[in-house]
């Protein structure tokens, strides 16, 4: 594949689907990081890591980290097209970045940036990367766009690992819990990272019950919730058969903003699987700007906040 004169290439094109967007009225955060996982594949395939290599040789490369910023909203019918290039070559890890744009106007949608390993998927285990890979790598590196920076949530930084005894003793909110099905689950053997992403999602009307809104009134006051950032981090595989909780937690409020940490764990072991750190904002529905919540919101949202630890990367 040859590189862009902009120095990036084209790792996905496609179009926003009715049954990807939620009751905001937009694409879901899930298809985000679908898009990021999706151009994954052609990332690989620069490096040496074809589809066929992967097979004969059970080594491939998997996400550790996903930073996220949202800029646009993308809504069905839209036309899509991601640029990537890498900012990073490490001795078993590299960075790489995502740009998802709006193909119709050319503007960005959002911007990803993900701290990736080489892996051996029969021992499990982290490696580190072949030469060749090495080298291939470092003829793709450019430089981080600067609409691409962390604002409120930083990169390669991680929360703390509870455990689920921990979370509940804390008085996290519950947000969800259920099984993980072989749909969602890659051709690696663990559990995609959209389908990480999408049990937040999906336990999002919870969060808001447990800090004191009810989500069918935010809508029927014309109110939305958008994700403007996001860090996910893999602690701990996920496989087909495992049982899920997450427990969450509102560590800060703004005027506009809050927050939120999500720790998910497996249920059977209590043992922590992933985590995420969100900021949000509260969107008027109809002129689809951000806007204030209201003092008696956030006097409900303050009695809720709770204290998360983070931990030295």
């Amino acid at each position: 594949m040859t590189l862009g004169s902009d120095g990036y290439f084209e790792s996905f094109r496609g179009a926003v689907n009715t049954w990807e967007c939620d009751d905001n009225g937009h694409m879901n955060v899930q298809f985000y990081v679908a898009r990021a996982s999706d151009g994954a594949f052609f990332l690989r395939h620069e490096l040496g890591l074809s589809p066929s290599v992967i097979r004969d040789t059970q080594h491939t490369m998997i996400a550790l980290e996903e930073h996220f910023r949202f800029h646009r909203e993308l809504h069905a019918g839209d036309m899509m097209t991601m640029r990537s290039r890498l900012i990073d070559m490490r001795e078993k890890t590299l960075v790489v970045y995502h740009e998802l744009l709006n193909a119709g106007t050319g503007e960005t949608a959002a911007t990803m940036v993900a701290v990736s390993a080489y892996f051996n998927m029969k021992t499990r285990k982290v490696e580190p990367w072949p030469q060749s890979a090495l080298e291939k790598g470092r003829a793709l590196i450019g430089p981080l766009p600067d609409h691409a920076a962390p604002r409120s949530v930083q990169r390669e930084t991680r929360l703390a690992d509870l455990t689920l005894e921990e979370a509940s003793a804390r008085r996290f909110i519950e947000i969800y819990r259920g099984p993980v099905s072989p749909t969602q689950c890659d051709d690696f053997g663990h559990m995609n990272t959209q389908f990480y992403i999408s049990r937040y999602s999906d336990g999002s009307g919870h969060l808001w019950q447990g800090i004191g809104l009810e989500r069918k009134k935010m809508l029927a006051a014309r109110r939305g919730s958008v994700v403007l950032e996001q860090r996910l981090n893999y602690v701990r595989e996920v496989l087909s058969g495992d049982i899920l909780i997450i427990k969450s937690a509102l560590v800060e409020v703004g005027a506009k903003t809050i927050r939120i940490c999500h720790f998910m764990f497996n249920a059977e072991t209590g043992l922590l699987a992933a985590t995420s750190e969100v900021t949000a904002i509260q969107l008027d529905l109809d002129t689809r700007r951000a806007t204030s919540y209201s003092d008696e919101v956030r006097e409900k949202f303050s009695t809720q906040v709770r204290s998360v630890a983070k931990v030295a990367p």
